[in-house]
């Protein structure tokens, strides 16, 4: 008699990641479309290891999916700029408080 293992007992949960708007044109007028970027993450009961996680769009009562969460913001045209592009170097902040003398 062999004992079998018991299908894992998984449940899903839903994290707002991103939350935004877009403003469309159609029919001579401008409409504001609001949209939410939720990750839905689906873990198992007993570990609470998350097993899967995909990006959902939400936007005007259609939910599409995203393997990832870049591929979301692509879809409403949001682009995020990393913090460590924007920082300057300690030589830059050097030359900068050197030229102010």
């Amino acid at each position: 008699m062999s004992e079998r293992k018991a299908p894992p007992k998984l449940y899903s949960f839903d994290s707002v990641v991103d939350r935004g708007f877009e403003d469309v044109e159609g029919e001579g007028e401008t409409k504001r479309v609001h949209w939410t970027i939720v990750k839905r993450t689906t873990a198992d009961q007993i570990s609470r290891k998350p097993m899967s996680a995909v990006y959902v769009l939400q936007r005007d009562g259609d939910d599409t999916e995203f393997p990832n969460l870049g591929a979301a913001r692509s879809a409403v045209n949001k682009t995020i700029v990393h913090p460590e592009k924007l920082t300057r170097s300690k030589e830059e902040y050097a030359a900068e408080k050197s030229a102010k003398r």
